[in-house]
């Protein structure tokens, strides 16, 4: 017994499974490539700038929550009889950040300033950026 059209029900079930043979191979090979590299540091870095880690325990209080990209201000304060504070570093950029350290984008006087205000025994508070 002929069904009538079996020769087209016989095309389009060749066809699919062409299809979804097709379809697997494009999954696997995707599935084979290598991850894309993880971007390091040192390329989200500007030109004639460098990464500085500043750790928790230089701070006088908590950062206020940041993300990469976000901006700091940095002041160094000295509490006690004679306390006072001076603005070091403007405009960090933040590279890397978690609760033990915050990762910067720091030229080069920044980062002399930073690193004589903490040898000079002065502790630094973090002013966050407006986006606005």
């Amino acid at each position: 017994m002929r069904v009538a059209g079996g020769r087209q029900l016989r095309r389009r079930l060749v066809g699919g499974a062409a299809a979804v043979v097709l379809a697997l191979a494009a999954v696997a090979s995707l599935a084979s490539q290598p991850p894309a590299p993880e971007r390091s540091t040192a390329d989200a870095l500007a030109p004639s700038s460098w990464a500085m880690t500043i750790p928790a325990a230089w701070l006088a209080a908590p950062l206020p929550r940041a993300r990469p990209g976000d901006a700091f201000d940095i002041v160094a304060i000295r509490s006690g009889d004679r306390g006072y504070a001076a603005p070091v570093a403007y405009a960090l950029v933040v590279l890397e950040v978690d609760e033990r350290r915050l990762v910067v984008q720091v030229d080069e006087d920044d980062a002399l300033a930073l690193a004589n205000a903490r040898s000079a025994g002065l502790q630094l508070v973090g002013l966050l950026r407006s986006t606005r």
